[in-house]
């Protein structure tokens, strides 16, 4: 059937008006959609390179240390007897070791505990609860930790840090001599003569020194923390400080050595803060 010319007009009109809608709405509608895409994709890949760059810390307040120092971590052997809650109680049962010609100490410790001694080495601490048993009192070794800690320092440091691997030793040493001091005259029931201590009072004498030069070391920003504790340590163990010319017994070099290792653990402690 052949179409009129009305419904050709028609089709021309509904032609000529789908033409315009593609000029007009669709052909900018997918430019915009194209350029969108585009920028878009531009910009993901740019923020891809710079992510690594905005993530990274910009803290100014980060200091990088040259040099790192470790106090070793030290283990020492005490003799317990037994611990009580109330002080009256621990103070009774050292009167029954003087009646026997013994003495102990008392500790505060989650109550308050009886001891016999402290000591560098397990076999010394062995010995010692040995000599308790043939007492008739039950003596049990435990073992008494300082932890080790880290100390991070620069140039401007050294002479400090220096100053307390040296202090380090000498105590450690002093506590070595202490110990087997107080363990042979705890066995021979003999005061230790001046010339067995000699060793302990020219130890002692050397932290004398370091006490001093300490005194010339300037503070800095970061060390002043480790200079207090390092002054305080010294001053601490020089009060048990012994005396040339005179003698000491088990007990008093038990006394001093207690101190000097609670002083040593403050130490260490102070600097974990």
């Amino acid at each position: 059937m052949r179409s009129t010319r009305v419904e050709k007009k028609q089709r021309k009109k509904k032609y000529l008006r789908s033409l315009l809608l593609v000029f007009l709405v669709i052909i900018p509608l997918t430019a915009v959609s194209s350029s969108f895409v585009i920028h878009y994709a531009m910009n993901r890949d740019r923020a891809v390179e710079l992510l690594p760059i905005a993530a990274a810390p910009a803290n100014k307040e980060v200091e990088a240390f040259k040099y790192s120092y470790d106090l070793a971590a030290k283990e020492f052997y005490r003799v317990e007897i037994k611990k009580y809650d109330k002080y009256e109680d621990a103070e009774a049962a050292i009167i029954l070791l003087k009646n026997k010609k013994l003495n102990g100490f008392i500790i505060k410790e989650q109550g308050y505990l009886t001891a016999f001694g402290l000591y560098i080495n397990k076999s010394q601490a062995d010995m010692a609860a040995k000599y308790l048993d043939r007492k008739n009192i039950q003596g049990t070794v435990n073992t008494v930790d300082i932890r080790s800690y880290g100390i991070q320092y620069d140039d401007i440091d050294k002479t400090l840090i220096d100053l307390v691997k040296a202090t380090d030793t000498a105590i450690m040493k002093l506590a070595e001599e202490k110990s087997a001091l107080s363990l042979e005259c705890l066995y021979s029931n003999k005061e230790v003569g001046e010339q067995s201590l000699d060793a302990i009072i020219e130890r002692e004498a050397q932290l004398d020194r370091y006490l001093n030069y300490l005194d010339t070391i300037k503070n800095s920003e970061n060390n002043t923390y480790v200079k207090a504790g390092l002054q305080e340590l010294i001053e601490d163990v020089l009060i048990e400080r012994l005396n040339p010319g005179e003698s000491y017994g088990y007990y008093d070099l038990q006394d001093s050595l207690l101190n000097q290792i609670e002083a040593l653990r403050r130490f260490y402690d102070k600097l974990m803060v």
